[in-house]
């Protein structure tokens, strides 16, 4: 095959070929390149390091390997597709193995260079100037290849750190925060296990919740095997490694070599014998600074959790699950084991004895402040208590939820009438289960109250719930909201981007209005960038769609100053108001202001908010038709706000402007994003 032939089919072409001499003369003495290659890389203290986490054995093993890659690169004749696909899996290899991408750019160059040195000592023959040619573009490619298995991991660790986002968000109770957690945190390459554990009053671990390719093995072995527990206690040896570091500091802890860290004896065995060969330990710390929990992940690569991104990752891990845990350690009425079927028994009692209390959240619109609505909120009353629906829904069938929503209901729009009465004329949403899709007596009882309450239909949103499941259709009956539409009340699409199937309800149901999910909102202030990336698209797609956008979560000034930039239409937070009962809404009304500049934005979240827009309107029109204007940084909001900050900022900031016009999503402009954040809003 020609390698015009073999680019046809993909778009690559094949590099040219090599003369059959170079390989048959040079691969006697790769053996060799690669010992000088090591030689020097020993003089490096970083790469020094991470070579020193190899056992001889495997040592030997990378240099044999490494040999085989070169003497593939001098092949007479390379398919464009091999080559990449091989680069990509080493690239991704290293990446996973802690060598930072600027050490392996670096150390692809030496190995370059140790083979054009041999190429030149063993054919004295060729036309050294084409070989030379040949070589160079070979190494370029296969570069390329190994950038983007690089890019491979880092956009599986973007959504693994979403995954954990959102498990912290939506986690009713400690079970759930631990299954979600190992499952997310599994998913990450190379994880071969992660455990949820917590100390029992002796010290030792107990693992509560686990997942893996590796989690079956390891508990047949644990199980049959006399092996130390882990120990919290520094005094055991068992207390030494990652785990009881981490419990005992608080601080995330690893063992980069399960085979060196002398921390690990206890365990080596057992680590050997099922393919564990690195561990990080990410403790979970109340507000107090006691460990609570802890999260173990195990790799079958060494040094899995050695480079910066992924250090970075279980830092931004343990402090959004921190919080979970804490909120619901904290909630008087989690509960676990067999006092669940006592709980849920309580919830159903007090909803069939009316203790249900509505709270009712301002929504206001963005910039003006001006109040457009409030959210009803069902609480339960239990001995003074409020229960969160987070904690009884879970209790509910389809006939609890009906008659929940039909006492919400009918106390929102009693407190709309009580509203208007004193002079305040908004209007209110209500939670709509998914149930309601196919059941008309949700439809009919939307009706009754709407005239029992004589309230102008427009003025109540049914808001359709993300949880819940439309692909169970009843025969001959259609999946429609056309029954609450034909009622004239506006419909509204609940916690857009919490779910896949949130986005597809965009295309199957007629809505007024969506609901960006708080889960994403929380994740602004940990990643900013990749955070604000997905709200903007979000939103210029229900804007397509002619469909008005709420935003929640805005806890902050910061996240309102960015969500009036990332141009929403209203938003509900803490940083506006917290839910309040019906009689305290006419007040609250009275006396509220809002202040957000829409031009020039007051903070760094909404400042880099700001830059986000910029970047979405230049992708829309065609960044190639930008020109030089991409650098013209006057347009951008993000000036405004750091014009006093100094050259650095501004040098940041232009790199970011040059990188996203045509290399948008690279990882120049990845590179240059992180920089940009760190310098605005460093954490």
């Amino acid at each position: 095959m020609t390698g015009s032939e073999t680019g046809a089919s993909t778009g690559l072409v094949s590099p040219p070929d090599l003369p059959p001499e170079v390989l048959a003369a040079v691969a006697p003495h790769l053996a060799r390149v690669v010992d000088d290659f090591y030689a020097r890389l020993a003089l490096r203290p970083e790469l020094k390091a991470v070579v020193g986490r190899l056992t001889p054995d495997e040592f030997d093993h990378l240099r044999h390997r490494q040999a085989l890659h070169l003497r593939h690169l001098l092949t007479p004749r390379l398919d464009a597709d091999d080559l990449r696909g091989r680069a990509r899996e080493v690239g991704r290899i290293h990446a996973m193995t802690g060598v930072e991408l600027d050490w392996y750019v670096d150390g692809m160059t030496e190995n370059r260079h140790g083979v054009w040195q041999a190429i030149v000592e063993h054919c004295p023959g060729l036309d050294l100037i084409a070989v030379h040619e040949v070589v160079v573009e070979r190494f370029l490619a296969d570069l390329h290849g190994a950038m983007l298995g690089y890019r491979d991991l880092d956009e599986v660790e973007n959504r693994v750190l979403l995954e954990v986002l959102d498990v912290c968000a939506e986690a009713a109770t400690v079970p759930d925060l631990s299954r979600g957690l190992v499952t997310a945190l599994a998913g990450l390459d190379g994880v071969v296990a992660c455990l949820f554990a917590r100390a029992d009053d002796a010290g030792r671990m107990e693992t509560e919740a686990g997942a893996g390719s590796g989690l079956a093995t390891f508990l047949a072995e644990a199980a049959r095997e006399e092996w130390a527990p882990v120990s919290t206690s520094e005094r055991l040896s068992s207390g030494q490694g990652p785990i009881g570091r981490a419990w005992r500091s608080g601080m995330v802890e690893r063992s980069d070599s399960l085979s060196t860290d002398a921390s690990a004896r206890p365990w080596r065995a057992l680590a050997a014998r099922i393919g564990w060969r690195s561990s990080a330990a990410v403790p979970l710390v109340d507000p107090s600074g006691r460990t609570r929990a802890l999260v173990s992940l195990q790799s079958g690569w060494t040094g899995a959790f050695g480079a910066r991104g992924r250090a970075t990752l279980l830092q931004q891990v343990k402090q959004v699950a921190e919080r979970a845990l804490t909120d619901l350690e904290e909630r008087p009425t989690t509960a676990s084991g067999v006092r669940a079927f006592a709980q849920r028994a309580g919830h159903l009692a007090l909803l069939e004895a009316g203790a249900v209390e509505m709270l009712f959240q301002p929504v206001v619109s963005l910039p003006s402040g001006r109040l457009v609505k409030l959210e009803a909120l069902a609480r339960l009353r239990d001995a003074g208590a409020r229960v969160s629906p987070a904690e009884f829904l879970p209790s509910f069938g389809d006939g609890e939820l009906f008659t929940l929503f039909e006492v919400g209901l009918r106390e929102s729009l009693r407190a709309l009438r009580e509203w208007q009465d004193a002079g305040l004329v908004t209007g209110v949403s209500v939670n709509l289960p998914v149930a309601a899709v196919t059941d008309d007596g949700y439809a009919k009882v939307v009706a009754d109250l709407l005239a029992t309450y004589d309230v102008c239909p427009e003025r109540l949103t049914l808001e359709l719930l993300e949880t819940g499941a439309l692909d169970r259709q009843t025969p001959g009956r259609p999946l429609s909201l056309d029954h609450f539409r034909d009622l004239g009340v506006r419909l509204a699409q609940d916690d857009l981007g919490s779910g896949y199937s949130s986005l597809l309800r965009l295309q199957h149901f007629d809505f007024d209005e969506a609901k960006i999910d708080q889960s994403l909102v929380r994740g602004t202030d940990l990643a900013p960038g990749t955070a604000l990336h997905f709200i903007r698209p979000m939103t210029d797609i229900a804007h397509s769609l002619g469909i008005h956008v709420v935003i929640e979560g805005l806890e902050h000034v910061g996240l309102i100053d960015a969500a009036v930039q990332l141009g929403v239409d209203a938003g509900q937070g803490y940083g506006i108001a917290r839910p309040m009962p019906a009689s305290e809404v006419v007040a609250w009304a009275a006396g509220f202001r809002i202040s957000v500049d829409p031009v020039v934005p007051s903070t760094p979240m909404g400042a880099l908010a700001g830059h986000v827009a910029w970047e979405h309107r230049m992708t829309a029109t065609g960044g190639r038709y930008a020109g030089d204007d991409r650098l013209d940084l006057a347009g951008c909001p993000l000036t405004a706000y750091t014009r006093a900050d100094g050259a650095d900022v501004t040098r940041a900031h232009e790199a970011v402007h040059a990188a996203a016009v045509g290399q948008r999503g690279s990882f120049l402009h990845r590179t240059a994003w992180e920089r940009l954040i760190a310098l605005v809003a460093p954490r």
